[in-house]
């Protein structure tokens, strides 16, 4: 279900837990688009091993439409 707040609980508590990204962009060499090199060091200095995504607000909505008809 979630929980309401809960994000902003955590940032209160732990505030260092928001950082900013710093995100490569495609480049432009010899006319043509070069996305970033994924091969080279993680430019924030952190390397994750794992993702972890709450797909809770994903599938939820899909078998509780809003605009469902009730009867």
């Amino acid at each position: 279900m979630g929980i309401p707040a809960f994000f902003m609980w955590l940032t209160k508590k732990y505030p260092r837990i928001v950082v900013d990204v710093v995100e490569q962009s495609w480049r432009e060499i010899n006319g043509a688009q070069v996305p970033p090199d994924t091969s080279q060091k993680n430019p924030n200095g952190v390397e994750y091993d794992c993702l972890y995504l709450d797909m809770n607000g994903i599938i939820h909505p899909c078998f509780h439409p809003e605009n469902k008809v009730r009867s």
